[in-house]
């Protein structure tokens, strides 16, 4: 027989958003594991088990390697774009330029297309086997975890060095507890001691190049058993020193190439007076040189849609696209979600394309255009306004519980085990007793912003530029998430009620989107 949970058992995330709900019961629950699914390296063409690889994989973030199917598509540059920036990373990267510093710091501000140049440097290094790891960590997609930051860099390097993965999967199997302690005993145990006893034994395990991008969204530590908690910027901090101490005490034999924004605390670390001597770097700026590369890609991308749509070889008229080039100001993200949000497979290409070119006449004066990303803002209220009036609490409702997994709330992770690895959307259908097909149609008026996998029910952000957006009234003003946080919490708790109630009058297993009941938001008859 189940028993109740009492509020003060619930993590600190449930009983804040859930205040006042009591005699909890999770009866018979099945979870689904809806990790992603990866080509098994861990026996490294062996032919044996590797216990110990096979657990630092389980203590990575798989799903933030560069050739991870849950980034796939992964932000890209667009061939024949962003050239320079590429050319000047890999040169340096090869070792073919005159900078024998060791750590490359490539800067820039929110929508500049740090990712894609990343994503773009990683393929390249891995097509020329130089590639030691890449990580790409996520705010609103939960791929920032420090505890897995190095354990995700060993793993790859251990699945393209049999020496070094010989070396690690011995040390884990005779200690688990490797994978687990601190993260300055994390690079010790599975970089730096390896790496040590290789170059004792004479193996020469070449110059790898890692990759850490979006190190600005890695987040905090949090106090457990007894131990202090650690905001997100000192962890930040803490990774760079780490690494830089390890460069100035030729530790490994690795090039680093980190890409974020310029955060204060980020710039202080990488300007230090200790970090001349093995540091270079450059900015990814905002600027209108970069148009014609902007008009390339929107050529190319508008084209295949013109193709696929059969719409006429005029369309759409340059003059349209000078007008998105410009609206674009030099922001990549703002051409990347606007062809999502033309190619939008139930919606008229040509429409929706008129939709956003009514942006340069419908401009609000309510908008912050000292903003630098006003622009942006102003095409992310145009897709806010296209949802339907009686679906957009819903929408705002599952964005404001997505804002919080990552905020003041907490995470997923004080929701459930997490080596269950339930996702956060089979979570939110089941509090908000939504089916998979209302939760799924939801989505769909987001298309331009986020993706939903429908097999392993996930949902992934393009970008964190968009809960930015949500999070900030000044800027989403009617649409900001926080203001629904008070009904949220009263309907979380009236759901809550109701799975108790129906817990305890029936032993039917409990399973994702089975806790079903018509949404007050969505009619039998509206359709979705």
């Amino acid at each position: 027989m189940s028993a109740p949970i009492s509020q003060a058992l619930l993590p600190t995330a449930m009983s804040d958003i859930l205040q006042g709900a009591h005699d909890l019961v999770l009866n018979h629950p099945t979870f689904v594991n809806s990790c992603t699914q990866i080509e098994n390296q861990v026996n490294n063409n062996t032919g044996k088990a590797r216990p110990g690889l096979e657990r630092l994989l389980d203590k990575s973030m798989r799903d933030a390697f560069h050739d991870s199917s849950a980034r796939w598509p992964p932000p890209l540059c667009h061939p024949g774009t962003r050239q320079y920036y590429i050319q000047k990373i890999a040169s340096w990267g090869v070792g073919a330029s005159d900078q024998e510093k060791q750590i490359l710091w490539v800067h820039g501000p929110a929508g500049i297309g740090k990712s894609a140049v990343a994503q773009s440097c990683a393929n390249l290094f891995s097509a020329k086997k130089r590639l030691g790891a890449a990580v790409f960590l996520s705010r609103p997609n939960e791929r920032n975890d420090p505890d897995r930051f190095f354990t995700s860099i060993a793993y790859q390097l251990a699945i393209r060095s049999r020496p070094f993965c010989d070396i690690l999967d011995g040390q884990i199997q005779q200690d688990t507890t490797l994978v687990t302690k601190s993260i300055a005993e994390q690079f010790q145990d599975l970089l730096v001691n390896p790496i040590s006893q290789l170059c004792a034994e004479g193996v020469d395990i070449g110059e790898w190049v890692v990759i850490v991008d979006g190190l600005d969204e890695c987040r905090e530590k949090e106090g457990k058993e007894g131990k202090e908690a650690k905001n997100a910027k000192d962890i930040q901090c803490d990774i760079i020193e780490i690494i830089a101490t390890s460069v100035r005490e030729n530790a490994l034999p690795f090039r680093w190439v980190f890409l974020s924004r310029p955060e204060s605390h980020i710039v202080a670390s990488f300007t230090a007076d200790n970090m001349h001597q093995i540091l270079l770097h450059f900015e990814l700026p905002v600027t209108r040189v970069d148009d014609n590369e902007i008009r390339l890609f929107l050529t190319d991308e508008l084209q295949k849609i013109q193709k696929r749509s059969r719409l006429p070889d005029t369309w759409p008229p340059a003059h349209d696209i000078a007008i998105l080039v410009n609206l674009s100001a030099g922001y990549w993200i703002y051409p990347a979600a606007l062809v999502r949000f033309v190619r939008d497979h139930d919606s008229s290409p040509v429409d929706q394309l008129n939709a956003v070119l009514a942006l340069v006449k419908g401009r609000s004066g309510k908008t912050s255009l000292g903003h630098p990303l006003a622009e942006l803002d102003l095409f992310y209220t145009l897709i806010m306004r296209r949802v339907p009036s009686k679906i957009l609490p819903i929408i705002q409702r599952i964005l404001l519980l997505f804002q919080h997994r990552t905020g003041n709330l907490g995470h997923w992770s004080h929701f459930t085990d997490p080596e269950s690895r339930v996702s956060p959307p089979i979570i939110i259908a089941n509090l908000f007793g939504l089916s998979e097909m209302q939760f799924r149609s939801a989505c769909s008026f987001l298309r331009s912003v986020l993706k939903f996998e429908p097999n392993d029910h996930t949902m992934t952000f393009y970008h964190a530029s968009f809960m930015e957006f949500l999070a900030d009234a000044t800027r989403s003003n009617e649409f900001c998430v926080c203001s629904c946080l008070n009904p949220l919490r009263r309907e979380l708790v009236e759901r809550l009620n109701e799975i108790h109630a129906r817990s305890t009058s029936s032993m039917a297993p409990c399973t994702p989107f089975t806790l079903r009941r018509t949404h007050p938001y969505f009619s039998r008859s509206s359709g979705y």
